[in-house]
């Protein structure tokens, strides 16, 4: 069994579809499983879904040794991590614990997408041919790309405590596939991988073309068709891609709702302004069956903003979802929907299917046994039919 550790919800959907794809049977696992329940599993790969990104440099760090330490004990030493593509989160801190902890003398670090123009050459990161720094990336809230290097990015970000081997590490250029598939066949039993979605890809081909692991016959897909009909759309990103999909909706006529002025300060916002607008939510949910809700158009800039505003958005979502029951629930961003998805308590899925790359149908294993459908801020959602 190989684990592939993500270290966000949306992140760990897309693996799991780029599994479901190709026929290899996976399971999906939401925080730290016990020892027992590793040793239980029966698939060919173990996807385990962590939020590291959300958290401090030491408790990504805290949370990675437990993990390593539990996989380890399971019997389970094939691991790779994915990261962030454009490398935001605690990537080095991460990888160096759960290298030290499984045996690994160095890390494989490829973050490019490839597939989606995003490169590395002579050691600068690009996003469809521009510096990674003159991107939309450059002004995320949380992890801002200061730099093109992707060495500077990596040790801006590389807290490490003490007694945690500085292992070290290679980062090569990746312009094509083959550049990946380069990178793949240097990682033997010492060295742990971490990659983008494009690199796992490239490496769990890899390990199917040598037999490693199994496949079983993919079912013809169903039509791709994706109806927004009873679907409740969560929006949590500011990425550029993110603002065009929420104004095309408007201009469809797709019902929409932003959070109020008043949870977009620095102040909290009243119980009875929480109140108004769930309801007003609620009202246009039995009037539309669909909505989309997602934080605002514009920029909000004060201390701590992305997790403040991602806990009042989650709360809102929350008690809407204690009087409506959408058939769909649709989630736009890794942080957003791990906070959303823990408030609700929801915690064990089948992955259902891909519909693009990066957009992943979850279906949870509980009651209301609803549809999840995941996608990175950054990516685009598939065409709908209204």
């Amino acid at each position: 069994m190989i684990a592939i550790i993500a270290d966000d919800f949306t992140g760990a959907a897309e693996v799991a579809g780029i599994c479901l794809c190709r026929g290899v049977t996976v399971s999906f696992i939401v925080n730290i499983p016990e020892v027992e329940t590793l040793q239980a599993l029966d698939t060919e790969v173990l996807v385990l879904a962590e939020d590291t990104r959300s958290f401090t440099a030491d408790g990504a760090e805290k949370i990675s040794r437990m993990l390593a330490e539990n996989l380890k004990a399971a019997g389970i030493t094939r691991v790779v991590k994915k990261i962030d593509s454009v490398l935001r989160g605690w990537v080095l801190p991460e990888m160096r614990v759960l290298a030290s902890v499984l045996g690994k003398r160095s890390l494989m670090i490829q973050p490019a997408n490839t597939a989606t123009h995003r490169s590395i050459r002579q050691g600068l990161y690009y996003v469809d041919n521009i510096l990674l720094t003159r991107t939309s990336f450059g002004r995320d809230p949380e992890f801002p790309a200061q730099s093109a290097s992707v060495r500077d990015l990596l040790e801006m970000r590389s807290h490490t405590s003490g007694d945690t081997p500085l292992l070290p590490y290679e980062i090569p250029d990746a312009v094509t596939e083959q550049d990946l598939a380069a990178c793949v066949a240097r990682c033997d039993e010492t060295v742990l991988p971490g990659g983008s979605a494009d690199f796992w890809r490239v490496y769990l081909e890899a390990e199917i073309a040598a037999g490693r692991v199994k496949t079983v016959l993919v079912k013809d897909p169903p039509a791709m068709s994706f109806p927004l009909t009873n679907c409740l759309l969560v929006c949590g990103s500011a990425h550029q891609n993110s603002l065009k999909f929420y104004q095309q909706l408007v201009a469809d006529g797709f019902p929409t709702t932003v959070m109020p002025e008043s949870f977009r300060h620095e102040e909290k916002p009243t119980e009875a302004d929480f109140i108004q607008w769930i309801d007003d939510c609620v009202a246009l949910w039995e009037k539309e069956r669909r909505l989309l809700i997602r934080v605002g158009p514009q920029p909000v800039i004060f201390p701590s903003c992305a997790e403040r505003l991602r806990y009042r958005l989650t709360e809102a979502v929350y008690y809407i979802l204690q009087q409506i029951q959408p058939a769909q629930l649709l989630i736009e961003g890794g942080a957003t929907a791990w906070s959303l998805l823990q408030r609700l308590g929801w915690n064990s899925f089948n992955p259902i299917r891909e519909w693009l790359p990066g957009v992943v149908q979850l279906q949870l294993k509980t009651p209301p046994y609803c549809y999840i459908t995941l996608k990175p801020g950054s990516y685009a959602w598939p065409q709908f039919s209204f």
